[in-house]
């Protein structure tokens, strides 16, 4: 999180969390065909690809797409104030899921490979981006001096995931979903400062 000493503003960076990582590596390993589009990122960022369990994925990419929603509706890590919808939607029961029979049956039987792989990456990946790597509260600082005064409130939340995607997509108006691949290059700053620009200027 970086926020303004003021409380001002705030930005929200969610990265390496099991809710988002679990469904990407479901629908890859199962090959469940859910494309790109809206909430929907691309292709999980993954070599060499985990073998299928099942022959065909044809009865699952309903019940996945009601899990992303699902994933994607959660409180903000902040806002924890009920953790049943967390538990829902976790193991190694994954009660929420069960109004997709086929999809239950595979999550919990394969969701400890997700993890593995989750806790794989995330150790190398705080190593490779240890938090706050992005300097947030300068660039805001530029904004500010290039606007001539304090920025209005704002509050941003994004949410990186480890696909293979250059498209950050809403969830609405003030949640993204962000690939890691951006977040890590120079041009993130390039599709951030417009957003945060309109945001400081209130309008």
């Amino acid at each position: 999180m970086h926020t303004r000493p003021s409380g001002s503003w705030s930005m929200q960076i969610s990265r390496w969390t099991q809710q988002h990582d679990w469904p990407l590596w479901i629908r890859t390993a199962e090959r469940i065909d859910v494309s790109a589009g809206g909430v929907v990122p691309g292709p999980l960022d993954i070599a060499p690809l985990p073998a299928p369990a099942l022959a065909s994925a044809a009865p699952l990419a309903e019940g996945w797409l009601g899990w992303w929603r699902a994933v994607l509706d959660l409180p903000r890590p902040a806002d924890r104030v009920d953790l049943a919808r967390y538990t829902e939607l976790g193991p190694p029961d994954f009660a929420g899921l069960t109004a997709w029979p086929a999809l239950h049956e595979v999550v919990v039987r394969r969701w400890s490979e997700a993890e593995d792989w989750h806790r794989t990456r995330s150790r190398a990946g705080m190593l490779a981006h240890p938090p706050g790597t992005a300097d947030h509260s300068t660039f805001v600082g530029e904004i500010e001096r290039a606007l001539g005064r304090r920025s209005a409130p704002f509050k941003l939340e994004f949410i990186l995931l480890p696909v293979r995607d250059d498209k950050v997509r809403p969830i609405d108006e003030t949640r993204f979903l962000v690939p890691e691949r951006l977040y890590d290059s120079p041009a993130w700053f390039d599709w951030l400062r417009p957003v945060v620009t309109r945001l400081m200027a209130g309008s």
